[in-house]
């Protein structure tokens, strides 16, 4: 059995043989004759290890140490669900002020993605714009080429090619309009009406309209198609540049797009579980999951909590071990939640730059109801000209 100390005014800590044993178990921070223990290590050696804790001349439990500690930090638990379920899969994790940092080369791995400059002939026609359904149709002789080289807007019905009118949502008439020179005429009055007249309109009826314009100018200005993610929970599907609705793969199939794209503006705050579905959604129709977050700046960013570094295993000749400190250097910035809590763009971002700063990856632990723990890892993309930045998240399996 080990034995741990607890006193509310100094803290946890272990000695002679049980410190040692805890040591090389990398727990805890050695300081003269004493291995001091966080609280989230004092309570998995009393919950999982069999331990016990002498407080003065009494044994103290499990509740005690929680009760000791909730008044400062309300989020004990939860940061011990965390801590406990990385340690139940044999690796290591430590608190933040621990002065633990990242290695570079290790962390902050930036996938590349392709860059295409858009160039869209200038329209021959004028577009027709219905404010009541936030569409617009083409009909001009060039409505063809627009769908079948940009696939800008739907002729016919998705996946059945036929018919003559180009529907265009709101996203792809302003898009026209703005950088492309098309003259959109307003079907109820008859009279010319400019991008920014219908953006405007649009963003009275449409919360974060602005910000799902922004990121879907971003990616069609890169060459992308962006296209609806309503049947996949999400604000946008993509394509890679060049894809198009008459062009079939090789082996005769339909091009199926392979990334959806949520845009999670600054503003919005977001329940964790219905963020952590739509991630699942994605996943589960085997679609990377990228999201974005416009126009967030240093001065939007906060000091949002991340409480633990986390290491993972490293292969040694033909086995693989668990990577520890001082040794190792971590990899992720673990940042813990609960799937009742809500988390804004801009907590999110603040997170992202925390990490990064310390060259480490963020990892998101999000506790469920039974304290079940699903991790989700975010790694940067990197798309030449792109004005935001953008991320894809994937679902971690430590």
């Amino acid at each position: 059995m080990i034995e741990i100390r607890f006193d509310p005014k100094k803290g946890i800590w272990a000695e002679n043989e049980d410190a040692d044993r805890l040591r090389n178990n990398s727990f805890g921070r050695q300081e003269k004759d004493k291995l001091w223990l966080m609280p989230e290590e004092a309570l998995y050696i009393l919950d999982l290890m069999n331990g016990r804790a002498v407080r003065g001349k009494k044994q103290a439990g499990f509740e005690d140490i929680v009760s000791a500690y909730a008044a400062k930090d309300p989020r004990i638990l939860l940061k011990y669900n965390a801590y406990r379920d990385w340690r139940d899969r044999g690796l290591i994790v430590k608190r933040v002020d621990d002065g633990i940092k990242g290695s570079s080369n290790r962390a902050g791995h930036v996938k590349k993605y392709p860059s295409k400059d858009m160039k869209v002939a200038k329209g021959r026609g004028k577009i027709l714009w219905d404010d009541d359904s936030a569409m617009g149709i083409y009909t001009a002789a060039d409505a063809r080429t627009l769908y079948s080289d940009w696939w800008l807007g739907q002729i016919g019905v998705y996946k059945q090619d036929r018919g003559s009118v180009l529907k265009l949502n709101f996203f792809e008439v302003v898009l026209l309009s703005k950088h492309f020179g098309f003259k959109v005429r307003n079907a109820r009055t008859g009279k010319s009406i400019t991008a920014k007249r219908i953006m405007d309109e649009i963003s009275k009826r449409r919360e974060f309209a602005r910000s799902m314009y922004q990121a879907y100018e971003d990616w069609r200005m890169r060459g992308y198609i962006v296209k609806t993610g309503f049947k996949f929970g999400t604000h946008f599907r993509i394509y890679f540049p060049e894809a198009s609705p008459l062009r079939e793969t090789s082996n005769g199939k339909w091009i199926h797009s392979k990334h959806v794209l949520h845009i999670f503006p600054k503003e919005e705050k977001l329940l964790i579980s219905e963020w952590a579905r739509a991630v699942r959604v994605a996943h589960g129709v085997r679609k990377t999951f990228i999201l974005g977050v416009p126009k967030i700046t240093k001065k939007d960013c906060v000091d949002y909590p991340a409480d633990f570094v986390a290491f993972r295993r490293k292969k040694k000749g033909k086995d693989w071990v668990r990577e520890a400190p001082p040794k190792d250097r971590p990899r992720y910035l673990l940042a813990d939640l609960s799937e009742e809590e809500h988390i804004g763009g801009i907590e999110l971002a603040s997170l992202l730059a925390k990490a990064g700063g310390m060259n480490l990856n963020l990892i998101l632990s999000i506790t469920d109801r039974e304290t079940a723990i699903t991790y989700y890892a975010l790694n940067k993309i990197k798309i030449q000209g792109a004005k935001f930045d953008y991320y894809e998240i994937e679902w971690l399996r430590p």
